[in-house]
Formats: structure tokens, C-alpha cells, sequence
């Protein structure tokens, strides 16, 4: 089962990709100074339950569910924290939010801080972050400020805010939530597959099997 090694291939890769990108335009090193992390798991959830609605509370709470089984009971918000953890090791600082945070950290407080400018309501709610109490609409506003042309542009930030939507959708349906690192096996059929309507590993499938239409060789 070649799976395992593709998972870990994919990981190293997108680690890489982000610290060549990093290194090229200028990253801080790390300072003596304790800086406060955001509710992390809070906005990462929310994020989720944007993308991929589910039954779950946060998909409750904004508005917006579903019938399937979404991103936040897919368990996807560890490895999309671990992801980014590992990619940006070091913390960002610069334009326009005045970040000294890594990894994680640094994509939970972008959210909640222009969650907080959509709605300065947000701060208060059922959940510690700011993106996670908006409502749906709410949450495609904050996206959408983000992806405003010039907004952190040619900084490490504008790079990271680009991998947000993009990372957590690929969480959702990868193996990732459910990859054992230790092991190098699945703990769990992930729930990606069965949004996907994906089958699992095979070694081949029955249509391949024979030739098609009689032809069993070809000539010049």
C-alpha cells in the first residue's frame, strides 16, 4: 500500500514549498518575547465547518448545515494545525496585522482579527474565536477582505492568507485527519473518502480487466 509514503510526501512537500517561499521574501526569526496565542482550535473549526458543513455545532451556530459528515467531525483542524506548525516554524511579522506569531497561530489570529472588524459582535459568543461565533455569510465576508488585490502584498502574509481556503479543503478530504505518523497507517476509513465517493486503494478494477473489443495488439 503505497498511500503512507504519499501522505508523507505530500506533507513534506507543502513544508518545504512554504518554507522556500518564506526564506525567499523574508521571515522573522524567533524573540524572546511572550507573545498570547489565539483560540487556535476554535477558528480552525469554524473554518471547517465553513468550507465543509456538517451536523456539528459550529455548523449549527452558523447557519449553514448538512446531512454528511463535515470538516470539523472529520477531525481535520489537528492536521491542518500540524501542517501549518511544521510549514512556518518561525513567526510572521509585518503588514497589515502586525503579526508575531507562528504556524497555526498566525492564520487563527488573521481570521479573528478581520472577523472582529465584519462583526465586532463576534467577540462574544459560544466559542473563544471570533471567526467561529460569525455566520455563514459573515465568514465569506472575512474570506473575501482577505482576498482583496493589494492586501499584504509581496509580504509572507499575502502567501500564507492564499493557503487558507485551499489547506483546509484539502484537510477535510485527505487522509491526514485519520494518518497515523508512528505507524504510517490509517487509524480509520477517513471521512474524505466517503464525501468523494472514493473507494479506497485498489490493485486494479474489473472494467481494466482483458482487451478492448478483441484488440490484444497493435501494429505499425
Amino acid at each position: 500500500m503505497s498511500m503512507p509514503t504519499e501522505i508523507n510526501r505530500r506533507t513534506m512537500l507543502t513544508g518545504l514549498g512554504f518554507a522556500a517561499a518564506f526564506t525567499a521574501v523574508g521571515v522573522s526569526l524567533p524573540t524572546a518575547e511572550a507573545v498570547a496565542l489565539p483560540p487556535i482550535r476554535d477558528t480552525f473549526q469554524g473554518l471547517l465547518a465553513f468550507l465543509v458543513p456538517g451536523g456539528d455545532r459550529f455548523s449549527r451556530h452558523q447557519g449553514v448545515t448538512s446531512e454528511t459528515t463535515g470538516g470539523v467531525d472529520a477531525l481535520a483542524a489537528p492536521a491542518l494545525e500540524y501542517t501549518y506548525d511544521q510549514a512556518i516554524p518561525y513567526p510572521l511579522v509585518g503588514r497589515p496585522f502586525d503579526l508575531n506569531l507562528p504556524g497555526a497561530a498566525a492564520v487563527a489570529a488573521i481570521l479573528n482579527i478581520t472577523a472582529s472588524a465584519v462583526n465586532p459582535g463576534s467577540n462574544f459568543g459560544p466559542f473563544a474565536a471570533a471567526f467561529a461565533n460569525l455566520k455563514y455569510a459573515e465568514k465569506a465576508e472575512v474570506l473575501r477582505r482577505l482576498e482583496r488585490p493589494g492586501l499584504a502584498d509581496g509580504t509572507p502574509v499575502r502567501f500564507l492568507i492564499n493557503t487558507i481556503p485551499t489547506l483546509a479543503a484539502f484537510a477535510v478530504y485527505s487522509e491526514a485527519p485519520v494518518f497515523d505518523r508512528t505507524t504510517h497507517q490509517l487509524t480509520r476509513r477517513p471521512v474524505g473518502w466517503d464525501l468523494s465517493g472514493y473507494a479506497g486503494v485498489s490493485d486494479g478494477w474489473a472494467e481494466f480487466q482483458g482487451y478492448y473489443r478483441g484488440v490484444d495488439r497493435v501494429t505499425d
